[in-house]
C-alpha cells in the first residue's frame, strides 16, 4: 500500500516536504558561517519539519552532528540538562563502549541507563538533587561537546520554556556556554513570538543580540499547489483547481491544517472537487465537535465574543478600533485589548503580520459554522 505523502506529524524524506528552499538556505549560510539562529512561527508552521529538513537533505552540513531535542514539557534546568544528554548520546555514543564512556564522565550525577521498550534506543536518568548540580551537569554536557573534534548543530525547540523555570538565571548561564561555544551552532525555536523575541532583542536580556532572527511564514501558494498536485498525480489521483482554492479558503495556507486536509482527501478520493473539499472539512468540524465545545469551557463569555468576532472577519489588524466594535457589539476597547491579550496568552489567537488570526484553524471554520 502507498503511503500517504501528506504527513501530519514527523519527518520522513526530502521528498515529502514542500519547498522552504529560502529557508533552508538561509539556515544553512547561519551555521556555516558560525551565526546563531531564532526560528519563530505560529504553532504547527512546521519549523520542527524545517529543522529536520535541515539535518537530513542538507549535504553542505555533513560534517556536523546534528542534535536536536525540545524542552516543552521540561519544568527547570535539571531536565533540560537530562533532555539534552539524552538528545546527545543518540548522536556520539552509539557503541557499546561510546556509551559508558559518556556514562563514566557524568558519574558524579549518579546517571541511569534504561532502553525504550519500543525503540531499544539507551535512556539516561540523572540525580540531580540541586541547581548547583544541575548547573555542574550542564557545564559537563557542553566539555563532552567541546572535548568532540567535530562541530555540531544544536536545535532547541520551544526554547521561550526556559523562561518558567525556577531557576531565574538560565538565560545567563546559557549565555556563557553560546558565546564561548567554538564548535557550535545553535538554532532556537518557539512559538511564543513575543516571549522569544523579547528574549533576543531586548538590551536587558542576558542572550540579546545572540542570534539572528528568522520568522517563518507560510509557503508560498503556487509551491504548495504544485506540490498538492504532484502527489496526487502520483498516487494515481487527480485534485482539480477548484479544490486547491478550496483548500486555501479553509486552511490559511497554514502547513498543519494543509497536511491534515489533503491527508483525509488523498486517503478518500480519487477524484478530488472543492465538493470533496467542503465535505471533508464538515466531517472533520463533526468529529472534532466535542474539542472544540470544551474550549468554550476554558474561555469567558467575553473571550469567546472576541474570538468569534475575529473568526467571522478571518483577521484582524484592529481589534479596537470603532467599526470592529460596533459591528461585533463588543463593547470598550479597552476591554476588548485586554482580552485580546489574554487569548493570545492562552494560544487561542495568533498575532501574525496580516493581523490577529485563530491559532486553530479548523475551530475558527466551526465557530462560523455554529454562527450561520
Amino acid at each position: 500500500m502507498k503511503t500517504n505523502p501528506f504527513l501530519i506529524t514527523g519527518y520522513k524524506s526530502p521528498k515529502l516536504f514542500c519547498n522552504r528552499d529560502l529557508d533552508l538556505i538561509r539556515i544553512t549560510s547561519a551555521i556555516e558561517n558560525q551565526r546563531n539562529i531564532t526560528l519563530i512561527s505560529s504553532r504547527r508552521m512546521g519549523k520542527t519539519g524545517l529543522i529536520m529538513h535541515v539535518f537530513n537533505s542538507n549535504k553542505h552540513l555533513k560534517e556536523y552532528i546534528p542534535v536536536y531535542f525540545d524542552i516543552m514539557g521540561t519544568t527547570g534546568l535539571d531536565e533540560f540538562v537530562e533532555m539534552f544528554s539524552n538528545a546527545l548520546i543518540q548522536k556520539i555514543a552509539r557503541t557499546e563502549n561510546k556509551l559508558k564512556r559518556f556514562m563514566k564522565k557524568l558519574g558524579s550525577l549518579r546517571p541511569g541507563l534504561s532502553y525504550d521498550p519500543f525503540t531499544g534506543e539507551p535512556r539516561i536518568s540523572l540525580d540531580i538533587r540541586n541547581e548547583q548540580e544541575a548547573v555542574s551537569s550542564l557545564d559537563m554536557i557542553f566539555n563532552i561537546v567541546h572535548q568532540n573534534k567535530q562541530s555540531f548543530v544544536i536545535a532547541i525547540d520551544e526554547f521561550q520554556q526556559i523562561e518558567s523555570y525556577p531557576e531565574k538565571n538560565t538565560e545567563a548561564i546559557l549565555r556563557t556556554y553560546i558565546q564561548h561555544a567554538s564548535n557550535i551552532s545553535f538554532i532556537f525555536s518557539g512559538s511564543k513570538k513575543h516571549m522569544l523575541a523579547d528574549m533576543f532583542s531586548h538590551p536587558s536580556r542576558p542572550l540579546f543580540s545572540s542570534t539572528e532572527m528568522m520568522f517563518l511564514e507560510t509557503i508560498d501558494k503556487k509551491e504548495y499547489f504544485n506540490f498538492i498536485r504532484e502527489h496526487f498525480t502520483l498516487g494515481g489521483k487527480n485534485i482539480q483547481d477548484e479544490a486547491l482554492i478550496s483548500i486555501e479558503r479553509h486552511t490559511n495556507m497554514h502547513t498543519f491544517y494543509v497536511q491534515f486536509l489533503c491527508n483525509r482527501l488523498y486517503g478518500s478520493f480519487k477524484q478530488v472537487t472543492a465538493k470533496e473539499v467542503d465535505q471533508t472539512i464538515h466531517l472533520i468540524l463533526k468529529e472534532n465537535e466535542p474539542i472544540y465545545a470544551n474550549y468554550l469551557n476554558l474561555i469567558t463569555t467575553t473571550q469567546y465574543k472576541t474570538l468569534r468576532a475575529i473568526a467571522l472577519e478571518g483577521s484582524v489588524t484592529s481589534p479596537t478600533a470603532g467599526h470592529f466594535l460596533a459591528n461585533h457589539s463588543l463593547g470598550a476597547a479597552s476591554t476588548v485589548s485586554q482580552t485580546v491579550g489574554s487569548l493570545i496568552g492562552k494560544e487561542f489567537l495568533s498575532d501574525e503580520p496580516g493581523g490577529l488570526l485563530l491559532q486553530d484553524k479548523f475551530f475558527g471554520q466551526w465557530i462560523r459554522m455554529k454562527t450561520g
